[in-house]
């Protein structure tokens, strides 16, 4: 059954209706055709008006119907408007479609073109007008955004809560944000979906009162294209995870003889739950509650976060110690008693070389200076402390080149030859 749209010429932007009674042929009702009418939403900001025809404005319109079976076609306008030439004005055309809608081609930067319906279409003439409607602008679903819960509550407890937040994406323009629907779907959530319209639906508040972890999903909608976007989770946790401590056996591991830096867990109870696991992040070989990296250049740092799990779907973030490599083959300082071989250092971890020359009756010590204020630290494994101004005596070998760990805990030292 074909359908024929009518809307008010008034969304067209033209003066004369053209589906009020005059010249040209008058489309009735038969047994083949059902015509409606249409109301365009009113929108005095576009000239629009809830124009349709009816049988008051077109009485001849509703009366009797021919016999003939052949298709009808819509009257071509009689206005003063016609097909764009080279001085003609140009009139929007209107595309008829099968599916009852219709789409306005409000665009004037092209000339009038004509798409033909099927291989036996003689083309233009006392047909309706068609005119390829504007390709819509598609943005790739990678572009489209990201979704997680706040960063500050990415892990919570269960009974509480977190806020959910959209960020655009890069094919996303700001403006479409404003007209854009957002569908959440909250795994466990409360409420488990929720539907907002414009800027306000880019975030929203969920409580949980289920332990584990818990996924999100969005759809956005712009226009008539939508967008599946998987979030980051929420944790939730459940009995608490207290008392661990993460410790490095090693805070100086000298690559040189090939050893690791290497962490272990201890101290972890959970009240009423047991605790199950221990993941070490990617790079890291973990055995449990203990694991360990191997570094391959000297000052590679390392201070792992192992996540330990109970029986209640409790995931506990632990900090570990921070490791750093040194490398006895490959010294920061060489200690000669030289002006070059005197050093001021802030607080740190550093391998040294002790050059210490012998003098006519002992080997010279390394001597530790406080020039603008206290220090503190270690030199060869031996604790040291020197007040404002002092100096101290810290280390003294029968070996002359051998490698010494110094470490400076606080302040700045001046470091050379007694």
């Amino acid at each position: 059954m074909n359908k024929k749209i009518l809307v008010g010429t008034a969304a067209l932007g033209i003066a004369a209706s053209f589906w009020a009674c005059g010249s040209g042929e008058i489309i009735k009702p038969d047994n083949d055709d059902n015509t409606m009418a249409l109301e365009v939403p009113e929108n005095p900001t576009l000239g629009i008006t809830k124009d349709v025809m009816n049988a008051t404005n077109c009485p001849n319109c509703f009366v009797g119907a021919p016999s003939s079976s052949s298709t009808k076609q819509q009257p071509r306008p009689q206005s003063s408007a016609t097909i764009p030439g080279p001085t003609s004005t140009y009139v929007p055309p209107v595309q008829q479609s099968s599916s009852s809608e219709f789409q306005i081609n409000l665009s004037s930067s092209a000339p009038y073109s004509y798409t033909p319906r099927s291989s036996s279409d003689p083309g233009p003439g006392p047909g309706p007008i068609v005119v390829s409607s504007s390709s819509e602008t598609v943005i790739e679903a990678s572009q489209a955004g990201t979704c997680a819960p706040d960063p500050t509550k990415a892990t919570i407890d269960v009974g509480g809560s977190t806020t959910w937040k959209y960020t655009r994406g890069s094919g996303v323009a700001a403006a479409s944000l404003l007209t854009a629907v957002f569908a959440w779907e909250f795994e466990g959530g409360t409420p488990p979906t929720a539907n907002a319209t414009g800027a306000g639906g880019m975030s929203q508040n969920v409580s949980y009162t289920t332990s584990g972890q818990h996924g999100a999903k969005l759809t956005l909608t712009i226009g008539a294209s939508h967008y599946p976007i998987t979030c980051s989770p929420v944790q939730v946790n459940g009995a608490k995870i207290t008392g661990c401590k993460c410790t490095a056996l090693n805070k100086k591991p000298d690559i040189a003889a090939g050893e690791l830096g290497a962490w272990t867990v201890t101290g972890c109870s959970s009240t009423g739950h047991q605790i199950i696991g221990y993941e070490w992040p990617a790079g890291f070989t973990g055995d449990g509650a203990a694991a360990t990296y191997a570094f391959t250049a000297k000052k590679q740092s390392q201070a792992p976060i192992v996540k330990v799990a109970n029986d209640d779907n409790t995931v506990q973030n632990v900090q570990c110690d921070e490791v750093t490599a040194v490398d006895a083959n490959d010294p920061d300082y060489v200690i000669n008693g030289t002006a070059t071989g005197t050093f001021t250092v802030g607080p740190g971890t550093y391998k040294m070389v002790y050059a210490c020359k012998a003098d006519q009756y002992d080997q010279r010590p390394i001597v530790v200076e406080a020039p603008s204020g206290a220090v503190s630290g270690t030199v060869g494994g031996v604790k040291f402390s020197v007040s404002p101004n002092g100096r101290a005596e810290t280390y003294k070998s029968t070996t002359s080149n051998k490698p010494i760990d110094v470490e400076i805990t606080s302040g700045t030292a001046k470091i050379s030859c007694g």
